[in-house]
């Protein structure tokens, strides 16, 4: 193994394969939470934009400045790759999502930086997901559980941290 840092195009693919994909109404039950298929697909959205919040903070913390965007825009090339086939989101136009994804990000920015961190947010997605109908009350606990096994912080710092 190399000690050689990774490039921006080699830590955009590395952090790509930790992104969660299509979350499944049986992903979703293996956690205690009762979802309908139509309610998962909205789940991924959502636990999408969540993630691509902590993957750009995280990008933000670790990569020189004139790296940054074009890292996080290598992601998100990846990820509109896979759109319909892994992340079963073709019924969503991509320009429609992008900008959800960023009035999202900005959201949960304001939250994670300023209020809280990790979270702080995490409770901001589970408020916005029952809110939305997609889980019930008492299945913010679990979603809490689930959220670390998705969006795993820690391994977006370590393999950025790797990157310099």
């Amino acid at each position: 193994m190399t000690n050689e840092p990774m490039t921006p195009a080699e830590a955009a693919d590395a952090l790509y394969q930790l992104i969660p994909r299509r979350i499944s109404v049986e992903m979703m039950a293996d956690y205690g939470i009762d979802v309908t298929e139509e309610q998962a697909g909205e789940v991924t959205r959502e636990i999408l934009s969540f993630t691509l919040y902590w993957v750009s903070a995280a990008i933000n913390a670790h990569i020189p400045r004139k790296y940054r965007e074009v890292l996080f825009h290598r992601v998100l090339e990846l990820i509109q790759a896979d759109w319909a086939s892994l992340f079963n989101l073709e019924s969503v136009k991509w320009e429609e999502y992008l900008a959800e994804m960023e009035e999202r990000r900005a959201h949960y920015a304001s939250v994670g930086d300023f209020e809280g961190g990790a979270m702080a947010a995490s409770e901001e997605i589970s408020d916005r997901l029952e809110n939305q109908g997609l889980i019930q009350p008492e299945d913010r606990p679990k979603l809490l559980v689930l959220l670390p096994d998705l969006v795993p912080l820690d391994r977006y710092q370590e393999l950025l941290g790797e990157c310099v």
